[in-house]
């Protein structure tokens, strides 16, 4: 491990120091307040005593660079998809003191309306000497409630993979079989939830579904979940909620070993060449996972093995980011044994091996933003006993946007096609396109309020016009001091999901069948609370609460233990619940919380079923006591009873509640004495996962991991 740690440092050290007097100007987006990396940043020198009018052009590596900036220059901030800004040196309403510790220097995206253009004039940059919140990597919509965590912050918290990380997120339910990993966001369906990279849609255009497990956490700044319908901003598919995940040049390596094999070996990298930034992350992942589980589905219960379980996922990534253009790529494979749910053992010897092909670019265009994709997802399932049975699918989508804005409305304009073919002469296609627009707005003379309303319209082929509105509002109702207020919000939004091309379950994926279904609509999906903000950064304080409730008319619902193995249209679906979350930072101490307590029923043929895996509570809560070298974090995951039948509610076909406990430790040398090497930071992380060893499982028949360990070693290129 020493001798890999040093060839790692000598492969990334840079150990050049930083400027004395200097300025740490940092790059974000003004609508998600994410980091924005690539920018290119001009100081411009006021002409005197023989200076230049201007310095050569610098593109950021990452989000921040550190510059020498006098009283009376300026800097010029340009990058690809986003108006160019210039910061003036002196205070004022479009200035700030740019020879302070750190300058936030947020741009709006070419789309932006008259009215964002003139209210990024009235407000001031972030000057701080601490490190600034973190950016969402989603469009603020009012009255919206959402949660991110930083890859950073979960790194210390224990996390290694963005499975782990997901679960550290507040008002998440991951679903694990089968080595794929789906994430339910108010107690909605995988497929119901929206899944996108730097926006670059992530879900399978087949079946409506992403798996995350096998994007490295290497290449990722943060990850934002956003709860309830989004038709507006993120399209009419994303009728849960949506996790927007956020890409970060930076230069890491990180080593993981754990319990039942688990080796994970992931890195990033960027550079500047060509006049862009060039940036590559790329992972791989090993685990044999044959943990014991106790077997008690048949006459006695009794210890046994998981085989057939093993994973094996490869990814890289690659970005390219200009002046004027941007391009994404990622691809990945994932092979892994099909292993059967306990006492089947006719998976035993099955295979899948997942493959995924993903490209976006942009570019500006006179004001407006270009924006085109492609994916391609195949699947290749293997069943060496009875190869009758053998299934190949390939699934394609092609996306293509254009947006900008008219005055203060805001529009996007876009379409694409999806194809699919499998086994067994199976060949869908189907084209689409949608409309939106969007305004939003604050009162007049008044800047406690915050409105946004919008419309869209989707044209799906079989399907017909589909359109869908949101409206949200914030209000800020006092104002505690300088550093406390009371926010009140409330949302209400509608969403349209088609049936995926093969909108099915792949329980056992050896065939797809194909039926029939009508759109899935979202009439009302609507919440509303109030929030408290308060502190600073270092010493905080927050507390919030929320009424949820969603009518779904026609719910695609796929019921476990049909022989069809396909969904089917239930008549309508009821949620009603409450969201609530607090969190209390006080110097060295972090500790949050948080609930849900949901009543989800489907109402079909004069029956009332309980919406199959979604507990009536759930909750969280997490303490962390950090230093400036050492870090000791303790989770807590709880989930209630979770039906999982097609039946009245009854405790004989409910998944036991449980509760989960994980404890990390984790060591940063960089903090250390006599550590030698300035711009580089190196974290040590030891977990103990489940550490109570409860038996449980996430998917009805599919148990998980008791007690485990993992140990990770992460080495990373810092900014000073």
């Amino acid at each position: 491990m020493s001798i890999a740690a040093l060839l790692l440092v000598n492969l990334i050290a840079q150990l050049n120091h930083p400027l004395r007097d200097s300025t740490t100007v940092c790059v974000s987006d003004a609508r998600t307040r994410a980091p924005v990396v690539g920018a290119v940043l001009t100081v411009r020198p006021t002409a005197s005593m023989g200076r230049p009018s201007s310095v050569a052009p610098r593109q950021l590596e990452g989000a921040c660079a550190v510059l020498r900036i006098g009283r009376t220059d300026s800097v010029s901030v340009a990058r690809a998809g986003y108006l160019a800004r210039v910061v003036a040196s002196a205070q004022g309403p479009s200035g700030v003191r740019l020879n302070a510790d750190t300058v936030w220097v947020s741009l709006l995206p070419r789309d932006a309306t008259n009215t964002e253009r003139a209210a990024q004039q009235l407000v001031a940059m972030h000057v701080t000497a601490v490190r600034a919140a973190e950016g969402s990597g989603i469009a603020r919509a009012a009255g919206r409630t959402s949660a991110t965590l930083t890859a950073a912050d979960a790194r210390i918290a224990g996390a290694s993979s963005v499975n782990a990380l997901l679960a550290l997120i507040p008002y998440t339910n991951l679903r694990t079989a089968r080595g794929e990993t789906g994430l339910s966001l108010r107690g909605a369906r995988r497929e119901q939830v929206a899944i996108t990279l730097d926006g670059m849609p992530l879900n399978d255009p087949a079946t409506g579904m992403a798996d995350v497990s096998d994007l490295p956490l290497a290449g990722l700044q943060s990850a934002t979940v956003a709860l309830g319908a989004d038709p507006v901003g993120t399209g009419s598919s994303a009728t849960g909620g949506v996790l927007a995940l956020t890409s970060s040049a930076q230069r890491v390596a990180s080593v993981r070993l754990g319990a039942f094999g688990q080796r994970t070996v992931e890195g990033a990298w960027h550079a500047q060449a060509a006049g862009a930034l060039w940036q590559a992350s790329g992972a791989r992942r090993h685990a044999t996972n044959d943990f014991t589980f106790v077997n008690d589905a048949g006459v006695a219960a009794q210890r046994e093995a998981r085989i057939n379980n093993d994973e094996q996922r490869s990814t890289a990534s690659l970005g390219v980011i200009g002046h004027r253009a941007q391009l994404s790529l990622l691809a990945s494979r994932s092979e892994r044994g099909m292993v059967g749910p306990a006492n089947v053992r006719s998976y035993d010897a099955d295979r899948a091996r997942t493959d995924r092909l993903l490209v976006r670019a942009q570019a500006g265009l006179r004001g407006t933003v270009l924006v085109a994709g492609g994916r391609q997802l195949a699947l290749h399932y293997v069943d060496p006993t009875r190869p009758a049975l053998d299934t190949r699918a390939v699934a394609w989508a092609a996306d293509a946007e254009w947006r900008g804005a008219f005055h203060d409305i805001a529009w996007r304009l876009g379409g694409g096609a999806d194809r699919l073919v499998a086994t067994g002469g199976i060949a869908q296609q189907r084209r689409r396109g949608f409309a939106a627009v969007q305004r939003a707005w604050r009162a007049a003379g008044d800047d406690r309020w915050n409105i946004d309303i919008g419309a869209r319209a989707d044209l799906i082929e079989g399907s017909g016009v589909r359109p869908t509105a949101s409206v949200g509002a914030e209000r800020r109702l006092v104002r505690l001091g300088e550093q406390a207020h009371v926010m009140a919000f409330g949302r209400a939004a509608q969403a349209v999901r088609v049936p995926t091309l093969y909108d099915l379950y792949f329980s056992s994926p050896q065939r797809l069948f194909v039926r029939a279904l009508l759109p899935e609509r979202v009439d009302f999906d609507g919440s509303g609370g109030l929030r408290l903000l308060a502190g600073t950064v270092r010493r905080r304080a927050s507390i919030e609460g929320a009424l949820v409730a969603r009518n779904t008319r026609d719910a695609i619902v796929w019921f476990p233990g049909n022989f069809g193995w396909s969904p089917a249209n239930v008549g309508s679906e009821r949620l009603r619940g409450v969201e609530s979350r607090a969190e209390l930072a006080l110097g060295v101490a972090l500790a949050s919380a948080w609930i849900t307590a949901y009543d989800a029923v489907l109402s079909t043929g004069g029956l009332r079923i309980p919406t199959p895996y979604v507990p009536r509570l759930a909750g969280g809560a997490q303490l962390q006591l950090n230093t400036t070298a050492q870090h000791a974090t303790v989770v807590w995951r709880g989930t209630g009873a979770r039906p999982y039948t097609a039946g009245p509610r009854n405790p004989d076909f409910e998944l036991a509640a449980l509760s989960l406990v994980d404890v990390t430790v984790a060591q940063q040398l960089r903090a250390l004495p006599h550590w030698p090497w300035p711009r580089l930071d190196a974290l040590v992380a030891f977990s103990v996962e489940n550490a109570t060893d409860v038996s449980w499982q996430s998917v009805r028949g599919f148990p998980s991991p008791g007690r485990s360990w993992a140990m990770s070693f992460t080495l990373q290129h810092v900014l000073r």
